[in-house]
């Protein structure tokens, strides 16, 4: 614990801490425009070009 207090303490508050407490899922993908379809119809499978 005193590892932690102190890894927080030089990099700033929550910098390190157990997984249990579990993270905010503000970071997580969009999916809203996500088609269905998008790995079974080729039509929706992004193209590439250069």
């Amino acid at each position: 614990m005193n590892v932690l207090d102190k890894i927080n303490q030089r990099y700033g508050s929550d910098s390190a801490f157990f997984v249990a407490q579990g993270i905010d899922e503000e970071w997580s993908m969009r999916r809203e425009l996500l088609n269905p379809q998008y790995t079974t119809n080729w039509k929706y499978i992004p193209h590439i070009s250069c």
